[in-house]
């Protein structure tokens, strides 16, 4: 088995109407001609065009949205060993690189890893493992997100995994592409490794920490349809339970009404109906 270095790393970024790399000096808090990762941009435009004069940033430039099909084009293109998902508005902790390497050589047979978020304040951003660990459960994969994703790209080519474009912001579902790409990895024999370390700050605030958010309730009786059409009917109820017990909803008229997005998010998936998105190009 090969040694890795940073080399085998290429970070895969989503952007949108960039006009230059500026934002790359936050991202990972030095000046351009100081980054030497491989880098690959997907900038997503109907009228700006982003450009690169550096040999390890490339640039793909694309007319069509949504940030499932971003991540789609990047990995597409990657041409490494290990393509780690990011975001444009994310800071790249300084050891980040050094803590992905060392697990790489680490654990060599893992086709996925899965790291930690920190919030600007050095919180977590959501509940890890204590420690390294195989994921054995779907119900591991079920609040990971994108930016703590590096992924072998030999198998995401030889298994033709894609994120799934009707899901993730832009999309009709505004969450849970990563729950169901790294599902598609547990179900094709793929190995997954939760790795507590962190590798990135990003904002507390999203939209998927809000659980009485109407979105997030759509797309989460689309992900329950995705997984079993039958039992999606009877998780609406034990949804709307969650709300009640969490006191997020305690009306009996609003909780009836969360309850009939749940499973409109599950009947339109099933159904395949797909609603014209209402903002083209706002992610």
């Amino acid at each position: 088995m090969p040694t890795y270095t940073s080399n085998d790393i290429e970070i895969c970024i989503a952007t949108m109407n960039r006009a230059d790399l500026s934002f790359l000096e936050l991202m990972f808090q030095c000046s351009l001609s100081a980054i030497k990762h491989q880098i690959i941009i997907v900038n997503q435009s109907k009228t700006v065009v982003l450009k690169s004069d550096y040999s390890n940033i490339r640039v793909f430039n694309d007319s069509d949205f949504g940030l499932s099909r971003s991540r789609n084009l990047a990995l597409s293109n990657c041409k490494s060993a290990f393509a780690w998902i990011l975001d444009d508005d994310v800071q790249i902790l300084p050891e980040a690189i050094g803590v992905i390497v060392e697990k790489l050589n680490t654990y060599k047979m893992v086709n996925l890893f899965v790291f930690k978020i920190v919030t600007p304040n050095g919180v977590d951003k959501r509940v890890y493992s204590k420690k390294d660990k195989l994921v054995t459960s779907k119900k591991e994969l079920s609040h990971i997100h994108s930016i703590e994703m590096i992924f072998n790209t030999a198998m995401w080519r030889d298994k033709n995994f894609r994120f799934n474009t009707r899901f993730g912001l832009g999309a009709q579902f505004k969450m849970g592409e990563e729950c169901i790409v790294s599902e598609d990895v547990l179900s094709q024999n793929g190995t997954i490794m939760l790795v507590p370390e962190a590798i990135v700050v990003h904002d507390e605030l999203s939209t998927a920490n809000d659980p009485s958010s109407d979105e997030v309730i759509y797309a989460s009786g689309a992900l329950a349809g995705r997984r079993n059409a039958i039992t999606a009917f009877l998780y609406s109820f034990k949804y709307v339970f969650f709300l009640w017990r969490k006191d997020y909803e305690s009306s009996l008229r609003v909780l009836w009404y969360k309850m009939k997005v749940f499973q409109k998010g599950t009947n339109d998936y099933v159904s395949g109906f797909r609603r014209p998105r209402e903002n083209d190009g706002k992610q």
